[in-house]
């Protein structure tokens, strides 16, 4: 059923779906020799964690004492949103762009936005000319001229604008999603079968005694 979904437009794919995506993105950005950009990712744990925290930040009136370098978020390292950590400054990718939908995009990247200049605030590695971090919100540029979506697909234009952004190419005007969606599907599947084949070899080897 995990392919199913990924195989046919329209459907909503679950949090696993989005995780696997961004976790390939990373490797990816991890082991490629071509991609000079250096990034990380999140997936859907941290952005729950990251809006539990927030709506308790906002319930007991912005106490600072809720952000330490024990949290979740500082441990940790439907649209997209892009922070540039040089510029201090999120972009944001919506491929269902209406006044009303950027709208609720906009409200989606508060808690990011409010938040994390606090956890920067906590490590030496943000600090720039001895200045301390700004604990104001970071600024937010909706990014336009991007494909918009026809169907229930958002995640497949999430996971492709994501990957034009960390390739450092333009995302394109016109955007073949089904293109991108067998592309996932074959690749994963490539992927799974290959991690099976690493199990299935090394219970071999550790039943014969090869690995101590």
């Amino acid at each position: 059923m995990w392919f199913h979904k990924l195989a046919y437009l329209g459907q909503c794919l679950i949090d696993s779906h989005l995780d696997i995506i961004f976790y390939y993105l990373w490797k990816k950005g991890k082991y490629s020799k071509e991609l000079k950009v250096k990034f990380t990712t999140t997936d859907c744990l941290f952005n729950k964690i990251i809006n539990t925290l927030y709506e308790k930040f906002l319930a007991k009136k912005k106490d600072h004492s809720l952000i330490t370098a024990q949290h979740a978020i500082a441990i940790i390292s439907e649209i997209l949103a892009r922070l540039n950590v040089e510029e201090m400054r999120m972009y944001m990718y919506n491929s269902f762009s209406t006044v009303m939908k950027d709208s609720i995009a906009m409200k989606a990247c508060q808690p990011f936005l409010v938040l994390l200049p606090y956890f920067f605030a906590l490590f030496d590695e943000f600090i720039k000319d001895n200045k301390p971090v700004s604990l104001d919100p970071f600024d937010v540029v909706k990014v336009d001229g991007l494909p918009q979506q026809n169907l229930n697909d958002c995640d497949f234009f999430v996971a492709s604008f994501a990957e034009y952004v960390i390739d450092k190419k333009p995302i394109p005007s016109i955007y073949d999603v089904e293109k991108q969606c067998d592309r996932l599907i074959v690749l994963f599947f490539k992927y799974a079968r290959m991690k099976e084949f690493v199990l299935v070899m090394s219970l071999l080897f550790l039943a014969k005694g090869l690995i101590v």
